[in-house]
């Protein structure tokens, strides 16, 4: 990675990106943190309908509650989405582009790990996704974030190769990063270190306050810096975290001028567009 330094669009203190990740699982596959999958575990083998039924809440209802709580905001978001919804929910898909948003590839489905494949069956999991919502929205996607945000040793050069612009399978620094590979280059934007469901045990009001906490922190530094919000359709869009929800991108808000709300691709744009090569 090459390090790099920028200040943001009219002098903005934090740049903020709304990610609103919206999963689906394969056939007979259910997320393994759904609450009754935690709490009370079925023998091996049992098909555990009741957590897939929790996952499917975000097709159901959880999509549609985010897109109201955005729109009433004016907020664009960037929505990593496994391709199997274009198979599975059409609608929601286009109502998500329709809306201004903003969608990245997050594989075919979100239990087929990028890093458990090999590099032909990785290079046609992200050629899918790509072609799956290029054809049924018009739009290609220009970014990526591996299910787990957890890529492998190729997945970087894969995407250069596939023409995307950005990548979110990262931890290791604050702000976005180039990287280059031999395919060309990208940005490295960071994953959350907290979201709805990572920071599940401390409810609702533990992550609104965790959020406004760090964004209150990160604009008292004098330094461009980044705060990426991750929430889950088939979580946050449920009534007690959708509440949560609201009261950060409000607290976000108040802040005005010295905060931009981008999505990943419009700070990708605006990194590579300040660090062309001489």
């Amino acid at each position: 990675m090459r390090p790099v330094s920028t200040a943001w669009p009219d002098q903005s203190s934090v740049a903020v990106m709304i990610t609103v990740a919206y999963e689906q699982w394969s056939r007979h596959h259910w997320p393994v943190y759904a609450p009754m999958a935690t709490s009370w575990p079925l023998p091996p083998g049992t098909l555990d309908l009741h957590s897939m039924s929790w996952a499917d809440y975000g097709t159901t209802t959880g999509v549609w509650r985010l897109l109201d709580i955005l729109a009433e905001r004016g907020i664009r978001a960037t929505w990593p989405t496994n391709a199997l919804a274009v198979e599975r929910a059409p609608e929601a898909v286009r109502s998500i582009c329709a809306a201004g948003h903003e969608i990245a590839g997050h594989s075919l489905a979100q239990d087929v790990m990028v890093s458990s494949l090999d590099r032909d069956a990785e290079l046609q999991n992200i050629r899918r996704c790509t072609a799956a919502f290029e054809e049924l929205t018009g739009v290609r996607p220009r970014g990526w974030l591996s299910p787990r945000a957890t890529a492998s040793p190729r997945t970087a050069e894969l995407l250069a190769q596939c023409g995307y612009v950005w990548w979110s399978d990262h931890n290791d620094h604050d702000l976005p990063q180039v990287v280059n590979t031999a395919s060309g280059s990208l940005v490295a934007i960071m994953h959350s270190d907290v979201t709805d469901v990572r920071a599940a045990s401390a409810g609702p009001r533990g992550v609104r306050d965790i959020y406004c906490d760090t964004f209150d922190y990160l604009l008292s530094t004098g330094r461009p810096e980044v705060l990426n919000v991750t929430v889950h359709a088939h979580v946050s869009g449920r009534p007690a975290m959708a509440a949560a929800f609201e009261q950060i991108l409000d607290h976000i808000q108040s802040a005005g001028s010295a905060v931009w709300i981008a999505t990943h691709a419009e700070i990708a744009s605006w990194i590579l567009e300040q660090h062309k090569p001489s």
